[in-house]
């Protein structure tokens, strides 16, 4: 990080890559630096996503819970408004209604591009009696950032028995209900690049 004064006579520094004040400087010389504010956001979908069997699939949010300085742009793209480390953390509720268990992928793109290394696969389980076969993937990954630059979470699946569930509130006992999809990001570092 570079600081800067931009303005003579003002007390306040910037970061010149950002454009973020960062400090004041006291007439004396000296600087105070000021501590960033990191960019967090909390994010849900209230629907059932399905996909095509074989097909790489943006996994969507519809719902903000908390959205400071990370925004979910075309529905599946979590977009950052400026440069950083963010931990990018995810939850899927998987359901599976076929009678065999079923190896689904989940990765990470970046910029509509896929991540090297980042796919994982996971067996959902089959239905069992009159019990659809259920599973949680749940991961995170830490990843630079520049200011406009957005992550997707995709995911692939051999069949279309295979799907994201979102479940509704229940009784008996009462509680909430469960997304299909929960995606957190926190800004962990300001410094990159």
């Amino acid at each position: 990080m570079t600081i800067v004064q931009k303005y003579a006579g003002s007390p306040f520094l910037y970061d010149a890559d950002t454009g973020d004040i960062i400090g004041v400087k006291d007439p004396d010389g000296s600087e105070l630096l000021f501590m960033r504010i990191p960019h967090v956001a909390s994010f849900y979908d209230t629907t059932h996503q399905t996909a095509t069997a074989n097909t790489a699939t943006a996994v969507g949010c519809n719902t903000a819970d908390i959205s400071r300085g990370i925004s979910v742009v075309s529905g599946n793209r979590f977009t950052v408004s400026r440069k950083g480390t963010y931990n990018f953390q995810f939850s899927a509720q998987l359901l599976n209604t076929d009678s065999a268990e079923h190896n689904i992928s989940i990765w990470l793109r970046k910029n509509g591009n896929d991540v090297a290394n980042s796919t994982t696969d996971i067996t959902v389980p089959a239905r069992h009696g009159s019990v659809d076969g259920a599973e949680v993937a749940a991961w995170n990954f830490f990843i630079d950032l520049l200011a406009g630059e957005y992550v997707q979470l995709m995911w692939s699946t051999p069949s279309t028995a295979v799907s994201l569930d979102y479940t509704a509130a229940r009784t008996a006992p009462v509680r909430p209900a469960v997304p299909s999809v929960i995606v957190t990001m926190n800004e962990v570092d300001g410094s990159y690049p």
